[in-house]
């Protein structure tokens, strides 16, 4: 019996901006450097810096949700029950982590991004609960039983195809100045780059 068994993943978008023109302001005086160092959170820091981790915390989870086993054709269950639940199982641990690393993100330096950031850990966390939810239905299948077997992987075909593909970076679309930061950030790129390759 061969069965096909597809995981419906997301593909995590990210849109780029074009810088702003910043503004120039005239001042008397002779420079000099600023004694203070410059803030690494908040108001005042590197929003490539901040938006770079960001982007870390969702390729946590979707770098392994986007390579799952080969599961088009199978006729050992106890075999396919195994690889999917491995599978299932980086993933959760991926969400588990981006969760994690999102919560070390800190704020903002731009009004409205931890906005963004709640949004994406929020999205994180309930990635986390549907793939742990359908790892425990696979691993509570019997692959002995073959029409009970399949009847348990459809549940969970249908639990992940049903999975809203997150859009919890969309506002960094809104916001210019994190948008262009995105533009300039490895980690933002390469995350752009996986939405392209990502499995339709």
């Amino acid at each position: 019996m061969s069965r096909t068994t597809r995981s419906g993943l997301l593909a995590v978008l990210l849109t780029a901006l074009a810088l702003l023109a910043g503004c120039t302001t005239t001042v008397t005086g002779t420079p000099s450097a600023d004694p203070a160092p410059a803030p690494t959170q908040g108001p005042g820091s590197d929003p490539v810096a901040w938006v770079d981790k960001v982007c870390v915390g969702v390729l946590a989870f979707a770098t392994p949700a986007i390579a799952p086993p080969n599961f088009a054709t199978s006729t050992d269950l106890p075999a396919l029950k195994t690889a999917f639940s491995t599978y299932l199982g980086t993933v959760v641990t991926g969400a588990q982590k981006g969760g994690e690393q999102l919560a070390a993100v800190g704020r903002s330096p731009v009004a409205g991004g931890d906005d963004v950031l709640a949004k994406a850990r929020a999205t994180m966390t309930k990635l986390r609960n549907d793939f742990a939810g359908a790892k425990a239905t696979v691993d509570g299948a019997n692959p002995n039983d073959p029409q009970a077997f399949v009847a348990a992987l459809d549940r969970v075909q249908s639990t992940l195809s049903s999975v809203t593909a997150p859009d919890a970076l969309s506002g960094i679309v809104a916001l210019p100045r994190l948008g262009a930061a995105a533009q300039r950030s490895d980690q933002c790129r390469k995350l752009a780059t996986l939405a392209t390759t990502a499995p339709r």
